[in-house]
């Protein structure tokens, strides 16, 4: 049977993000899919003042269909579940740099396992640039910390993901940013060691999906303050190898196809 690739690129993602949160990007920006951007601010009752997206690496499409009991926690706070499609090579520099620059990898500058700081235009610098507050929490040596470093914001780095869920409640708690990205590579690190369907990945993405549930639940407390878009939104996916393991950055549909949970918090107008 053919291989199928899903449709939308994830260059669009900031453009949905920034449609759901009212904030005009540039013409260097691929743009939103306005017909998911609307379905959510539907349900918002207008656009979004906060955004909370939480970034679990390496989680593939099949995964989701194969285990997917897995993403109840992920269920529970959203609404659409959208296949995009991650990019060549598909590996993590190359599509976070995409997701949150709104460019093809040979527009942006990151084509391989790389990690040089963007000078490009990101949706970080959009956000500042209209005085807002965005913030990163991520693991200890994430691309997000290397890729998005240099702006005047804030970079929380933790050791893993439990410590991650901490500090993002606390961000939460503060009520003070506008947009909090997370990155956590619980799943990645146990896939790359154990495989991707092995035990030690699954529990990952198990607990990866409840960070999520907490992350949510905490901003579902706001609901009368805010509008608030959440995701769920990982970069490419992971097959196996012999001897046990796993490995990414192919052009085969485990590594390419990926699925992009949206819901919202304060629905009220």
């Amino acid at each position: 049977m053919a291989e199928h690739f899903n449709h939308y690129p994830l260059k669009h993602f900031a453009g949905i993000v920034a449609d759901c949160m009212g904030i005009p990007l540039t013409d260097s920006f691929a743009p939103g899919i306005r017909w998911i951007s609307d379905i959510l601010k539907t349900r918002l009752c207008g656009t979004a003042d906060r955004a909370v997206l939480y970034h679990a690496d390496a989680v593939g499409q099949y995964i989701w269909q194969q285990y997917t009991d897995l993403f109840a926690p992920v269920y529970a706070h959203t609404a659409m579940a959208i296949p995009f499609l991650s990019t060549v090579e598909s590996v993590t520099p190359v599509a976070h740099a995409s997701m949150y620059t709104g460019l093809d990898p040979a527009g942006h500058g990151i084509q391989t396992y790389v990690r040089p700081q963007l000078t490009c235009a990101t949706l970080y610098d959009i956000l500042l640039g209209m005085g807002k507050k965005p913030a990163i929490v991520a693991q200890t040596d994430s691309t997000f910390l290397h890729i998005f470093s240099g702006r005047s914001m804030p970079y929380y780095e933790c050791a893993n993901a439990v410590e991650i869920q901490e500090k993002a409640l606390e961000l939460i708690a503060s009520d003070e940013f506008d947009l909090i990205s997370i990155h956590t590579f619980e799943y990645d690190n146990a896939a790359h060691a154990y495989g991707p369907e092995s035990r030690e990945a699954l529990n990952a993405v198990a607990m990866e999906a409840e960070g999520f549930h907490r992350l949510a639940e905490a901003m579902e407390a706001y609901a009368g303050l805010h509008r608030t878009l959440l995701s769920y939104s990982p970069d490419h996916g992971q097959h196996p190898i012999p001897g046990g393991r796993g490995a990414h950055g192919s052009k085969t549909n485990e590594d390419m196809n990926i699925l992009h949970f949206f819901g919202t918090a304060g629905r009220a107008g």
